[in-house]
């Protein structure tokens, strides 16, 4: 017997079903989905190893290719400023990181555990500062750019 279903009325596209076809089976394969998203930007877990600013740059070096700027510099080739721009903006990555670990745990907990109010909270808390760190990244980001087109840029035009 197959199950009743129905177009949401929420819906903006008419082949939404409810209920949906197919609901992820644990909290954790949501998770796992979304480290499997940032793996592919340079997410690695927690460790106690110092940062390896030139191997993480190698990963995250592509969002500064521009029409303009088609080659963008390894770590080592770039001077003092806009490396140390390069450091934040991978630290503000390494903390998005940390926090969606805590994210993690916190999502975890609230199944776990069982759904109230102040787990909830807690999981909403962990959650807001994730995203704010993820807006941090998008802000670093800005920095560096505006860095590059300062001094990368200048080197290879002049």
């Amino acid at each position: 017997m197959s199950k009743p279903t129905t177009t949401c009325a929420w819906a903006t596209k008419p082949n939404i079903r409810w209920p949906p076809e197919s609901v992820p089976a644990s909290p954790q394969q949501l998770i796992d989905g979304e480290i499997a998203e940032l793996r592919r930007f340079g997410y690695t877990p927690c460790g106690d190893a110092a940062p390896d600013w030139a191997g993480m740059w190698e990963l995250l070096k592509g969002d500064f290719a521009t029409l303009q700027r088609v080659q963008v510099p390894g770590y080592a080739q770039l001077s003092p400023w806009p490396q140390e721009g390069a450091r934040i903006y991978m630290r503000r990555r390494l903390l998005a990181d940390r926090l969606f670990e805590e994210c993690q745990a916190l999502y975890r907990h609230l199944h776990a555990e069982g759904i109230n109010t102040e787990r909830v909270e807690a999981y909403t808390l962990g959650r807001d500062a994730y995203e704010d760190a993820v807006l941090d990244f998008g802000r670093a980001r800005e920095m560096l750019e505006d860095v590059f087109i300062r001094t990368v840029d200048r080197v290879t035009a002049g």
